[in-house]
């Protein structure tokens, strides 16, 4: 139920800021539309002597102006109705890209609207965006990539918004996915204590593995060494102690291993937990492990896997 509002609550931001986006955009072509029939009104008048050209490029201008204008306020009027109708998909990265491939179905219309209002036929229309294709292929490849890449993160979802991911072998960027932009993914390694983010270009999710710890529980590990003179004579029992006490104290399910290798004699410990409660629950273990053990020279060397 929390998870659902949560989403819930996300997409109605995400409304939001595409509204006022939108309203933006309305504004712009509004302004551009006044300016260009100022401008053709000054030299109709004679006020100031302009070419013919110049007069009729600004015409022009404006019915580009127009059509962008209602087709940006269409969309204002119609674009929730649109992402109401597709709500039972569930999930917050489809309306998302429902969305957008709306906006951009809409703007082509507009643009094929434009060409017929110039008499542009659709043998020049192919001709013009064969040539627009070749020419800005090679200069924005980065762009095509990138938006490729969007367009798989949002349909084979790899991982969704409000997962908790890590990127790279190394995990240097790990944390939760507020994001999934066209350009980027934005991840936060702290949400509720730090305003601090990750960016994370798109190309990087081709090149780097991802591993989704999704937004249960997951396996958490430490290790725990020490001196064999630290070593409880009976061990096995006091860790099945241990095991009770934990389960009774923090209700988490713990497994322990003892074993060693060229630094010495270690502990392994395994237990769940969400991404955010993982560092408090590993601080609670170890201090649990060093007064039932009476380990008090043991040397605690985590390794997240």
């Amino acid at each position: 139920m929390g998870e659902n509002s949560s989403r819930k609550s996300l997409m109605n931001v995400k409304s939001k800021l595409v509204h006022k986006l939108l309203n933006k955009v309305f504004l712009f072509f509004v302004f551009m539309i006044i300016v260009a029939l100022v401008f053709i009104h000054v030299a109709e008048t004679q006020i100031i002597q302009v070419p013919v050209v110049f007069t009729e490029s600004l015409s022009a201008l404006v019915t580009i102006f127009m059509s962008y204008a209602l087709a940006t306020l269409f969309i204002k009027l119609t674009v929730n109705h649109i992402l109401d109708h597709f709500k039972g998909l569930g999930h917050i990265e489809e309306r998302i890209l429902i969305g957008k491939m709306y906006l951009a179905f809409v703007y082509l219309l507009a643009t094929l609207v434009i060409f017929w209002q110039f008499n542009i036929t659709i043998q020049n229309i192919a001709i013009f965006l064969g040539l627009m294709t070749t020419g800005f292929a090679f200069a924005i490849r980065d762009v095509i990539l990138s938006y490729f890449i969007w367009f798989i993160l949002l349909t084979k979802k790899p991982f969704k918004i409000g997962d908790y991911i890590r990127v790279g072998e190394d995990g240097d960027m790990e944390g939760l996915v507020k994001h999934i932009g066209l350009f980027y993914v934005v991840v936060d390694p702290t949400p509720d204590s730090y305003e601090d983010y990750f960016k994370i270009p798109n190309k990087t999710f081709l090149e780097k593995p991802i591993k989704n710890y999704g937004r249960d529980k997951f396996r958490n590990e430490f290790e725990m060494y020490f001196d064999m003179d630290d070593l409880p004579s009976d061990l096995a029992s006091k860790i099945e102690i241990l095991k009770e006490k934990v389960w009774n104290s923090i209700d988490v399910d713990v497994s322990f291993f003892l074993g060693s290798d060229r630094d010495g004699v270690k502990v392994t410990v395994y237990y769940k937990s969400t991404f955010e409660r993982r560092e408090q629950i590993r601080h609670q273990l170890t201090v649990m492990m060093l007064s039932e053990l009476k380990m008090g020279n043991a040397n605690e060397l985590p390794s997240m896997t």
